[in-house]
């Protein structure tokens, strides 16, 4: 398995299937409760050529989708699995209100879902949250993942 994305509230998926007619490339599995509209590729393309703002702001998701994949890229030929799974919880986390320098990731994902993010296995991953955890990155509370220092571990990645 592996995640190639979320989707958030308002999102779709689908689109590039209808714009090249290829086969869709990814499936979608819902995490929790979700609405769900469906639309015909044709219907899609209609609003795509009939709506410019509709169009800009489909390839603007486009593009920001390809940037987003290229640094994937760079991360799975240039990172071993530690530095994976440290991009990948500073990507996850979310500011903490109390703090500049924390983030939380809550729900916290699981180590499986972390191992599907970042092309690995979730006993490596048990292992690289382990080590940030001794190195004073990463704390466990309940229900929830804290990035102690997420500067600090930006600093590490960058230095290393």
């Amino acid at each position: 398995e592996v995640i190639l994305a979320d989707i958030e509230a308002g999102g779709f998926f689908g689109e590039m299937a209808s714009i090249d007619g290829q086969a869709r490339s990814a499936s979608v599995l819902a995490v929790s409760d979700a609405v769900v509209a469906t639309m015909s590729g044709g219907v899609f393309l209609e609003v795509l050529q009939e709506h410019p703002a509709v169009s800009m702001y489909v390839l603007k998701l486009l593009a920001a989708r390809v940037r987003e994949l290229d640094n994937r890229v760079l991360e799975y030929s240039t990172f071993d699995v530690g530095h994976r799974v440290a991009c990948e919880l500073l990507r996850l986390a979310r500011p903490d209100p109390k703090s500049a320098r924390r983030g939380i990731l809550s729900p916290p994902p699981t180590q499986a879902e972390i191992a599907a993010r970042v092309s690995s296995h979730r006993e490596y991953v048990a292992r690289e949250m382990k080590s940030l955890e001794r190195d004073g990155f990463l704390r466990r509370e309940h229900n929830a993942i804290i990035l102690t220092n997420m500067p600090g571990l930006v600093q590490l990645l960058e230095n290393e």
